[in-house]
């Protein structure tokens, strides 16, 4: 029976060939921020990925089990969950922007300790419409976001190297983009 790879494309998709563009099948690739698996999860492991999913809503961690056997699943939030196995890539994709300014910048050095040697890390961010907030919980109505230039200085302080930046891809929602490798 053929391997089902899926064809249809979503927003980002350009995004994550780039941050696999180098890696064999089989490479490890931590998802955080998985949600119910598709549709970056799906289509990593439908090219012969090896992948490991966090996120800490427990109703779509248990979803993703059942949709995709293949792929490890936990609960747990990113900011703390330990994981043991180092990766060949960390995505989090439309993840981040949960979480507040402190919480973000640590983000890079979290997905640095995951890295092999040459691993590579990729996240988006919306832009910050209201920067003066601290945490989407305090009342804003905007998510919260640390501007592209912490963005920049986090990766830069974790030990990471930038590989590429866009402030705001319209492919992409406008939302800004990282892509960076351990050395």
């Amino acid at each position: 029976m053929a391997k089902r790879v899926s064809t249809v494309g979503f927003i980002g998709q350009a995004w994550v060939d780039r941050l696999v563009a180098p890696l064999a099948p089989g490479s490890a690739i931590l998802d955080l921020g998985c949600g119910d698996g598709e549709p970056i999860a799906r289509y990593l492991m439908d090219r012969g990925f090896d992948l490991t999913g966090v996120d800490s809503a427990g109703s779509v961690v248990t979803l993703a089990t059942t949709r995709f056997p293949r792929g490890r699943w936990i609960k747990g939030d990113m900011r703390i969950v330990d994981i043991p196995q180092r990766f060949d890539a960390v995505i989090a994709w439309n993840s981040l922007t949960w979480l507040t300014h402190a919480d973000c910048a640590l983000m890079a050095k979290r997905a640095e300790a995951w890295l092999k040697p040459e691993g590579r890390m990729l996240f988006n961010a919306a832009a910050d419409l209201d920067p003066s907030r601290e945490d989407y919980r305090d009342g804003s109505p905007y998510r919260v976001d640390l501007e592209a230039a912490d963005y920049s200085a986090a990766i830069a302080d974790s030990g990471l190297s930038l590989v590429a930046r866009v402030l705001a891809d319209p492919a992409c929602e406008d939302a800004g983009i990282w892509l960076a490798e351990k050395r």
